[in-house]
């Protein structure tokens, strides 16, 4: 490794941990203690640290902070399923803070296929990234492939918008996700709150379904125990469209058979395309049907303006960067781990 190289390789990890030990990077670089403090001297000259008893710590300085500015502290990996829906924002808010940490984010897609998103991860891990920040197409208790890898590295793994409930309690990855199943609790709140005792729940299978359907059973149990709640499927995506028509025009036919005049969708694309097929009707809404899509994509573009619960997509981005950017920080001092749920809001439109 050539002093350049080395030089790199020491301001990165005193800008990481705040402090080098000088017998640690002769061993981590392969040269001598000689060698790694006449490093420390060459960069001290330069005011880019300070050296100490048996290492080197940071320094406050212009020349330390044009270094900073100049070379990216660290570079994190991210996979997700998709690019063109719902996690744009969850990407928009990693790069945020990246941006903000003087992070390299490096993205990759996986298409909702397993297979690819291993590919993807090491991939990524071949390349000598630092951390991983990774949504797994399955939910853990489909396919625990991904997860496996995960918590098999040695760098840094956070895994964004899937619950990590059922995992071993030793398995050492964090977890930044959207509480779904507050999300639905907030939308059937809503609409006991506007007179409905009956509320259906129509949604397409996916890892956040189960979420949503424990929320509202439990927020139906909880609030309204003379209620009455309902779930019914509804097609997959990428179903033809004159089949999904179909299909739609069946699920409302069974919703107003059945006396519900409340219903959850979930995703909010779906739940447009029910607004559209009630008003074909000369069904009112709300007057007739009360709909609140689930995840806020474009619930406000509908002909009636969807009221929508909406996941903290860009924080939950940031939170999760900012979560695999402090353990790699700390990786030297702590063991600890950080699994949290952020709470969706609610978006009132004209549809309730």
């Amino acid at each position: 490794m050539i002093p350049h190289e080395r030089h790199t390789l020491i301001l990165r990890q005193i800008e990481l941990h705040g402090m080098v030990i000088t017998a640690e990077l002769a061993v981590g670089h392969g040269v001598s203690a000689m060698t790694v403090r006449r490093d420390l001297e060459e960069l001290e000259r330069r005011g880019l640290l300070r050296r100490v008893h048996g290492g080197a710590v940071a320094r406050s300085s212009s020349a330390a902070t044009a270094w900073r500015h100049r070379r990216p502290v660290a570079t994190i990996g991210m996979v997700v399923p998709s690019a063109d829906y719902y996690f744009p924002g969850v990407v928009r808010g990693a790069r945020a803070a990246a941006g903000q940490l003087g992070v390299r984010l490096v993205l990759g897609v996986s298409d909702y296929s397993t297979d690819r998103e291993v590919e993807q991860v090491r991939r990524l891990l071949d390349n000598g990234v630092d951390g991983l920040l990774v949504t797994p197409s399955q939910s853990f208790d489909q396919d625990r492939t991904t997860y496996r890898l995960l918590a098999q590295q040695d760098v840094p793994a956070v895994v964004v918008e899937r619950s990590l409930e059922g995992a071993d309690p030793g398995m050492p990855i964090g977890g930044v996700r959207s509480d779904h199943a507050h999300g639905a609790e907030l939308a059937v709140r809503h609409l006991l709150d506007r007179g409905h005792t009956r509320v259906a729940v129509a949604w397409r299978a996916g890892p956040t379904a189960g979420p949503v359907l424990a929320g509202v059973r439990r927020a139906m149990a909880a609030l309204c125990p003379d209620g009455e709640t309902t779930d019914v499927a509804i097609p997959a995506d990428g179903t033809p469209a004159t089949e999904q028509r179909a299909r739609l025009e069946g699920v409302l036919d069974d919703l107003l058979a059945g006396g519900y005049r409340a219903v959850v969708v979930l995703p909010d694309q779906a739940a447009m395309s029910l607004v559209d097929i009630a008003l074909a009707r000369g069904l009112r809404v709300p007057g007739d049907l009360a709909l609140i899509g689930y995840d806020d994509e474009f619930a406000g573009l509908a002909g009636v303006p969807l009221t929508a619960v909406a996941p903290p997509k860009f924080d939950v981005g940031h939170t999760a960067l900012r979560t695999c950017f402090d353990r790699l920080r700390a990786r030297a001092v702590s063991t600890t781990l950080t699994r949290v749920a952020l709470l969706p809001t609610l978006a009132v439109r004209d549809s309730t």
